[in-house]
């Protein structure tokens, strides 16, 4: 298991990694990057980029590349590319696990979107089983105050991943664990590792912190009540997480996803990255 954090490639960031002694990386991808599916010559693109993360030793854990809301009507085809030139990527890495969200029929109950999750993930299934490639769904609701009210990706609460994952039983489909997400929504986030951990293909290290005295005055909506920030900084127990992902089998890295701290960003993000880093260290030796 190694730490390290989302980042698009460029030399300054593979810098900054070594320098403070990040293992890994979460390698965020797209169409215009260059060097994704369908951008002029970017297969050889690809090939230089594996080929400065392996000369600093640097391993990518994950290919986040489909952030996107999947059942907008009018985006299929659009959305489809996206996924198929993620899974393409990633096996020209020689990366195992592609990441993003499921989508979700807005304003709906979560059930109402399994037909289309059925229809949409199933041949996204077939595609990653045939080319070796785990799909991760994040479980971030997309949502009001980090709820489902209003949000955009189904795969956000644990009753609803055991729907989605028997309305397609393949062994493809798993999830990108993120436990700021629970602590939101009043879920315990070990109890998802013991229920899910054979399905847990990557992890985001990112956390949340609830002021309670917020909480018990104003509400969840209330502006400030919740606070993303990095690991270390919030509520979540990451040495009994990552106890627990160990004894499920997880065997993938850590990747902090920065961004959301109210405090450490702008100028202070790299600062915070390395707060988490040195945090989650106390727990995990990088090999």
């Amino acid at each position: 298991m190694r730490i390290g954090f989302m980042m698009n490639y460029s030399p300054e960031r593979i810098a900054f990694a070594k320098r403070h002694g990040f293992k890994s990386l979460e390698l965020m991808a797209g169409p215009g990057d260059g060097y994704f599916p369908g951008d002029p010559g970017w297969e050889a693109k690809a090939d230089e980029l594996k080929a400065a993360y392996a000369k600093e030793d640097l391993r990518i854990s994950c290919v986040a590349g489909f952030y996107i809301n999947h059942m907008e009507p009018g985006k299929e085809k659009e959305c489809a590319d996206c996924v198929r030139g993620t899974i393409t990527l990633a096996k020209r890495l020689g990366v195992g696990v592609v990441a993003g969200f499921a989508g979700r029929l807005v304003n709906q109950p979560l059930e109402a979107s399994l037909p289309k999750f059925k229809e949409i993930w199933g041949e996204h299934a077939k595609l990653a089983e045939d080319n070796g490639i785990k799909i991760a769904f994040e479980n971030c609701p997309m949502g009001d105050v980090n709820t489902p009210s209003h949000g955009t990706n189904m795969m956000c609460t644990p009753y609803i991943w055991e729907a989605a994952f028997n309305e397609v039983p393949s062994p493809a489909l798993g999830l990108e664990w993120d436990p700021s997400h629970f602590i939101v929504m009043f879920i315990d986030p070990i109890g998802t590792v013991r229920k899910f951990g054979s399905k847990i293909y990557h992890v985001h290290a990112k956390d949340a912190h609830i002021y309670t005295d917020l909480l018990s005055k104003y509400g969840l909506s209330y502006p400030g009540v919740v606070e993303g920030c990095f690991p270390g900084l919030g509520d979540t127990d990451w040495g009994a997480c990552i106890k627990e992902l160990r004894r499920q089998g997880y065997t993938n890295d850590l990747n902090i996803e920065g961004w959301h701290d109210h405090v450490f960003r702008g100028q202070l993000e790299d600062e915070g990255t390395v707060i988490g880093l040195r945090y989650l260290e106390r727990f995990v030796v990088q090999d």
